[in-house]
């Protein structure tokens, strides 16, 4: 995979800020893709025809309805001091910490951290944009923030 430099990623002040407590060392493993290599992953696991979360289209597994088996709310758990994901992911996923994990936005922006960096820090990759979708290296579960309201939990194709 090719990085982006982290000090000019357009959204690094949301992981900097003093409320959302992010550790130094967790900083250190999340990684945005570069353009070129967030189109490439996008086309490879997400869609080779739409650009955003917002967009998918018909043929696309994140927009097939047999993907999801579960869909929760995740405003309040964002809203809420404490910092846990809404309390289903955890064992829908069963996914060990160093499991490399993407959260995709579009075929321009994505980007790669573990899966306990994204789980202490999900409120700061959900802040600035409501939809997105977390896929793990070799994993099949997913986890879609459809919208600000929605988390589906599902499972990928093979």
């Amino acid at each position: 995979m090719k990085y982006s430099d982290f000090e000019h990623y357009p959204y690094l002040w949301v992981f900097k800020r003093q409320d959302m407590d992010v550790s130094e060392q967790d900083l250190s493993h999340i990684r945005p893709l570069t353009p070129r290599a967030a189109d490439e992953l996008w086309q490879a696991q997400i869609s080779k025809n739409a650009n955003h979360c917002t967009d998918l289209r018909k043929g696309d597994w994140a927009r097939n309805q047999q993907t999801w088996q579960e869909t929760l709310p995740w405003e309040a758990a964002f809203d809420s001091e404490d910092p846990a994901l809404p309390e289903e992911v955890e064992p829908f996923l069963a996914w060990d910490d160093n499991t490399v994990v993407w959260v995709c936005y579009g075929s321009d922006h994505v980007v790669e951290t573990h899966w306990a960096v994204f789980r202490r820090n999900w409120k700061c990759f959900m802040f600035a944009d409501e939809a997105a979708l977390v896929i793990g290296k070799r994993r099949r579960q997913a986890l879609f923030f459809a919208d600000e309201h929605n988390l589906k939990l599902g499972t990928r194709p093979q």
